[in-house]
This record gives C-alpha cells, structure tokens and sequence, in this order.
C-alpha cells in the first residue's frame, strides 16, 4: 500500500477503464491527460450492488451538475466490472466519467483502507456500533425501493474523496472512517 495522501500532496497519474470504453489496454484511459488543466474530484464509493452506494451515486447523479459548472472534472471510483455497470445504467444517463476498478488496484493506490468486518455484521460480540446515520440510510434504500445487488470487491471497503487541482495537488484528501462519512457535493463545492 501507498503512503495516506494529505491535502498539499501531489494524486499519483494512473490509467483506467470505464464501462461502455472497454478494458483492454489499448482502450484505458489516463488520468492526467483526461483531466489536463482541469480542477477534478474523485469519489471512491464501494460497489454498485451496496445499498448506502446506490444513494451516494444517486445523489452525486444528482448534484453532478454544480461540478462541472465549476469547469471541474468529476470521476466516480466503484470496485464493480464494467458489465455490472453496464447492466445497471446508460452511458447517457450520468455526466461525468465513470471508473471501474473490480481489482481494486486504484484503491490501493491511494490507501482507501476497510472497516473492521464487524461493522457490517451487527450480531456479532464486540463489533462496531453502526452509526445512526448508517441506520438512516439503510432505511432510506428501503423506502426508495433500493435492494442490495450483486456483492464485488472487497465488502469492507470504505469510500474516499480526493478533490484536485490543475496542477493535481491534492485540496482535500477525506478517507472515510465508515461506509456513509462521505462528503456532499454541496460540501466539495468549497474546494473548486
């Protein structure tokens, strides 16, 4: 694993894919010249079949918009295989630049770490109390209809935000020390 990043330290340059660009080589994409000249957010969520993800990308769906009107780049990090996502959206139907990082090598590479296995298992002795805030939005998935899907990557993972510059020093780096401390978009607004 990487060192923590901290605000003032430089994002490592990386490649990757996205669902609808393939995963060959040849077809990956790379960061720094994605985003050349650009202020850029990264949200490393979990996988897409996590409930409290599905209402994380759903409200960055959301709110996405306020990013970009910033003249940022806005990337989505999800430990799910491009099939997933493509089964689970349309290209069209989000306007920043999904990646797929099933392996987790991007993960690693910024040291987004993972949360004790207790914490998502509530019967067992000594572990973690979930957060009402975790409550919450499990039973906001439940009333949205939200079910859990298909279980990828490692289901201890926790989230990370990264907020860059053009220059791709680091103006906010936040790891998450659960599953639902993930910063707004309204919140990451105060960076770009």
């Amino acid at each position: 694993m990487s060192e923590r990043y901290q605000t003032g330290s430089k994002a490592p340059d990386f490649n990757f894919i996205n669902p609808w660009g393939g995963g060959s080589e040849g077809e990956k994409k790379n960061f720094y010249s994605d985003s050349k000249g650009q202020k850029k957010v990264l949200f490393f969520l979990r996988y897409y079949g996590c409930r409290v993800t599905q209402l994380e990308f759903r409200d960055i769906v959301a709110e996405s918009g306020k990013i970009s009107s910033l003249g940022a780049r806005l990337y989505v990090l999800l430990q799910s295989a491009p099939e997933t996502m493509r089964d689970a959206l349309k290209q069209e139907d989000i306007a920043f630049e999904l990646i797929c990082d099933p392996g987790g090598e991007l993960y690693r590479l910024f040291d987004v770490g993972y949360a004790p296995l207790g914490y998502f298992i509530k019967s067992l002795p000594g572990n973690w109390t979930r957060s009402e805030l975790f409550e919450k939005r499990i039973a906001e998935a439940s009333a949205l209809g939200i079910t859990h899907g298909l279980y990828e990557g490692n289901e201890q993972q926790l989230p990370a935000v990264f907020v860059l510059d053009e220059n791709q020093n680091m103006l906010l780096a936040h790891y998450s020390k659960d599953i639902v401390d993930v910063p707004s978009v309204e919140d990451i607004l105060k960076y770009l």
